[in-house]
């Protein structure tokens, strides 16, 4: 499985405006407003939860556990900074 800064870099390469992590999908790239799917297995949800809970806080868990969604930036040293928006269906 990919980390989420490998995710990142290769959103950057690409030129991606966004990247989608999904349960039960492989990470997708929005990429000239068509998402494209990375060529990595599909992701469960152990791996998802990881991915996104790599990037937050012990607050920021407690928060999105409550309510079910985040939204927040956060940066990557060497990388650069991003938005996200986590949500659980």
């Amino acid at each position: 499985m990919a980390n989420l800064y490998q995710l990142l870099q290769t959103m950057i390469e690409k030129g991606a405006s966004d990247l989608h992590i999904t349960t039960g999908s492989p990470p997708q790239l929005r990429v000239d407003g068509k998402l494209v799917q990375l060529s990595l297995p599909p992701l469960a949800a152990a791996e998802t939860k990881q991915l996104c809970y790599s990037i937050l806080t012990d607050a920021q868990k407690h928060r999105f556990e409550e309510d079910n969604e985040l939204d927040l930036s956060f940066g990557l040293k060497g990388l650069s900074r991003f938005r996200a928006n986590i949500f659980m269906q």
